[in-house]
């Protein structure tokens, strides 16, 4: 399954070519796997990456200079062999471009390059947009990791106190914040909270960091305890939304925390793609660089 592998004294992170998409992130001391493993029963990925939207088009579909273009949800960068830039023990920088079949559903031509760099208990991921058309592109970028988790005891903490909550209707977003979301203390997370499919919270400027914690059994530890709590914090710079995702199943074990550069539809969308909520626009031969970073304890 692993491609690639990354690993220090802390860590090793497996990745695949399909997608650039994480597999593995593995405690080294006592092989905890953070990583929801990708059961296919119940959701067949890892953390994809999502580009060039997020979330899904109304009628899968959307206009660009009066022309009718079909994408499926969150875009075809995640279903894309990818090229390897640059490789070491500790870091990977893997690209796709634009082809011809990536133009038949997106009319600009592009670079996209992802790079993970394993520092310590911290994974640091870098997207690299680069315009190589000749006219101004239009798009949303996110990631999509989902971690291992156990409901009886996951919890969610962000460094802010409130964000403004938003849902989804059905596959789309209702532009109305519903009100706010409370961080006073921990959220304990519940299948109800999935009811409407993600928990999604506006960021505000500047960074905004995420930690999911969960009590683990692991019969690895040196200890006599046969239980751990292990952490995840994402900290990501000048998003648009975060969200938090799982099932509303209770065969589904895992929570994501999704950085979202972008966003789904909303449910009044003009189905023009420079007018979509989330979109940003790249000029010719510009480019734009998205970071994130996941700290593992």
């Amino acid at each position: 399954m692993n491609d690639y592998q990354l690993t220090n004294k802390y860590l090793t992170v497996g990745i695949k070519s399909a997608g650039a998409e994480l597999t593995s992130i593995k405690a080294n001391d006592d092989g905890y796997e953070y990583l929801w493993q990708g059961d296919p029963a119940i959701w067949k990925r890892h953390a994809p990456i999502l580009f060039p939207i997020v979330g899904r088009l109304q009628d899968d579909s959307y206009f660009f200079q009066d022309k009718e273009y079909h994408m499926s949800q969150h875009g075809f960068a995640r279903d894309m062999d990818w090229k390897t830039v640059s490789s070491s023990s500790t870091k990977l920088v893997m690209q796709i471009q634009s082809t011809e079949e990536t133009l038949a559903h997106y009319p600009f031509k592009f670079s996209l390059q992802v790079m993970y760099e394993l520092n310590d208990r911290q994974l640091k991921v870098d997207y690299q947009v680069r315009n190589t058309d000749e006219k101004t592109m239009f798009f949303s970028i996110g990631g999509h990791p989902a971690f291992n988790a156990d409901f009886a005891s996951a919890t969610v903490s962000a460094d802010k106190a409130t964000f403004d909550h938003y849902v989804l209707a059905g596959n789309y977003l209702n532009p109305q914040a519903i009100g706010q979301f409370d961080f006073s203390s921990a959220h304990q997370i519940s299948r109800s909270d999935f009811a409407h499919d993600a928990i999604i919270l506006k960021a505000p400027e500047g960074s905004t960091e995420l930690t999911l914690r969960t009590d683990v059994a692991t019969k690895h530890l040196s200890s006599n305890s046969l239980r751990k709590t292990a952490s995840v914090s994402i900290n990501a710079v000048n998003l648009e939304f975060f969200g938090i995702w799982s099932k509303a199943t209770d065969d589904a074990p895992f929570v994501a925390l999704e950085p979202w550069w972008g966003v789904a539809d909303t449910i009044d969308t003009n189905k023009k793609l420079a007018d979509k909520l989330g979109i940003m626009p790249l000029a010719v031969n510009k480019e734009k660089v998205f970071h994130y970073s996941m700290r593992f304890l």
